[in-house]
């Protein structure tokens, strides 16, 4: 459909709004992407982006100036490989480069404000070698109770209420993935067999400990713990990632075991990453204090520091944004920087994919919020607006750059 200066011009302004305003319906939004793309209405676009962003309430942005001023750096450094990578084709529309970079500003300037507050209830479906596909869900509460005596309870597919009891201990589903744990009052003795509660990828699950501590553990995670801790001390294994909220009991300090390492508090709120296919491990303080140590040596972390451990041991610390840390347990994806493999790692985990690559991986940098509770479609829609383009087939997704 072709356009007049005006019409074009008055018909970006329309789709926009709409867009911007969570209405717009499949059709309009490819149709905005293409006027963006191909119109010669810069100055209006601009404008129309600048007064979007100027308008939300300061408690409505979800990014900070300092924040914005670097999103558009990366966005401006993109459309620059993109503008030296067509240049070298010589064969491309000239200034195609800047409107790509106005649609990068386009889908993130709006994009938390669109896809976390209005998001469509109708899914669109990922179109895969000229037929559709089943989109892939994202993932929910599923995990796996195997207790010391041997029995292993689905947690997804089991009832609510009590699952069992071991001991003094028992064991019961309070519902919205979560899982109880408790002891008899009167129990004299300490029982040192251990239980693991495990999600697989696409699965996450909480459990509040006998002694009030919770726990919450991101997909493709574990927590091994005793049927009742110790005497002189609260001491459990994780693997994956997972965050911690512990009750404070001066006479047993907690302490958290992952790989080589260990976390010691005495009440505290914090979180700890600790996957194998990460090149290095991250322990993130919430509130309270703790010690990190292992053989390397220790380090103590205050609120708001990370203590980073790499493959071969040695610990870094630094401030941190917390809030893009514990994003996943607050059901975010918070991608600040994320190349597109750091992204996709998330992405498989949560949505229990595999992930393929097809030509050179850029070395591009995306900034972004989104609810971890859309379809897998919706994730690469917002990759494809911001110039990657990916597939689904079957259970993994394709990234061709």
């Amino acid at each position: 459909m072709l356009f007049s200066m005006e019409t074009s011009s008055s018909r970006l302004a329309l789709l926009f709004s709409r867009y911007y305003s969570g209405l717009a319906t499949d059709p309009e939004t490819n149709e905005l992407m293409h006027l963006i793309r191909m119109s010669e209405n810069d100055e209006t676009l601009a404008a129309l982006i600048r007064n979007a962003w100027e308008s939300l309430h300061p408690d409505e942005k979800e990014f900070s100036e300092e924040e914005s001023g670097k999103m558009l750096h990366s966005i401006l450094q993109t459309a620059e490989n993109q503008r030296e990578e067509e240049e070298e084709q010589e064969k491309v529309r000239p200034m195609r480069w800047l409107r790509y970079a106005a649609a990068s500003l386009l889908i993130i300037a709006g994009f938390s404000l669109y896809w976390l507050k209005n998001r469509p209830e109708k899914v669109p479906e990922v179109s895969v070698t000229g037929r559709q596909v089943t989109d892939i869900p994202p993932g929910g509460n599923r995990a796996m109770l195997s207790l010391s005596d041997g029995r292993q309870i689905p947690l997804d597919s089991a009832a609510n209420g009590l699952l069992g009891s071991h001991g003094a201990a028992s064991f019961t589903k309070t519902g919205d993935g979560k899982l109880r744990v408790a002891v008899s009052e009167n129990l004299q003795e300490t029982n040192n067999q251990s239980n693991r509660l495990s999600t697989p990828k696409g699965g996450q699950y909480q459990v509040t400990l006998h002694d009030g501590s919770k726990v919450w553990l991101n997909a493709s995670s574990s927590i091994r713990f005793p049927t009742v801790f110790a005497n002189n001390n609260r001491t459990v294994e994780i693997s994956g990632e997972a965050y911690f909220e512990v009750t404070k009991d001066r006479k047993r300090p907690f302490r958290v075991r992952f790989g080589t390492s260990e976390v010691e508090v005495l009440g505290t709120s914090f979180n700890i990453m600790a996957y194998r296919d990460e090149s290095a491990s991250k322990t993130t303080l919430v509130e309270g204090s703790v010690k990190l140590r292992n053989k390397k040596g220790s380090k103590k972390l205050t609120p708001g520091q990370q203590a980073t451990i790499s493959a071969n041991g040695a610990i870094q610390t630094a401030a941190v944004d917390i809030d893009r840390e514990i994003a996943w347990k607050n059901g975010l994806f918070y991608f600040k920087d994320s190349g597109i493999q750091e992204i996709m790692r998330q992405a498989a985990r949560w949505y229990d994919i595999d992930v393929n690559y097809e030509g050179k991986i850029p070395k591009r940098q995306f900034t972004g919020k989104v609810s971890r509770n859309v379809n897998i479609s919706e994730l690469l829609n917002m990759l494809r607006y911001a110039g990657v383009n990916a597939r689904v087939e079957q259970n993994k997704v394709v990234v061709k750059m």
